[in-house]
């Protein structure tokens, strides 16, 4: 495993995102029977596990210049985002963001 990845700051931050994002699955199967307080709360629980994969990319792409692991990983996932029409996933995400923003200011 590459530096980058065996680091125990990057393992504990994509712990964390995992977590959350156990969290934020569980609750969305539930969304047709949450208040409109519930699905506000549930847009700002989406919008902070993006910022988590924001910042742990934002890492990705500092580490990808040295290590080999990174760089390759920085690149599938920007061909995948490619794939969507996203030039990367920051903006990828960007565009999630704001879609949460738009259904917050709806109402949720």
């Amino acid at each position: 495993m590459s530096k980058f990845f065996n680091s125990a700051q990057v393992q504990d931050n994509l712990q964390d995102i995992f977590n959350t994002y156990q969290e934020v699955a569980a609750m969305t199967a539930q969304l047709s029977t949450m208040s409109r307080q519930e699905r506000l709360d549930h847009i700002e629980d989406c919008k902070n596990l993006i910022d988590k994969q924001k910042t742990f990319y934002g890492r990705l792409c500092l580490a990808a210049s040295e290590d080999r692991e990174a760089a390759d990983m920085k690149s599938r996932i920007n061909a995948l985002s490619n794939a969507f029409g996203y030039k990367d996933l920051a903006e990828c995400m960007d565009a999630m963001i704001k879609t949460l923003e738009i259904t917050a200011q709806r109402g949720g």
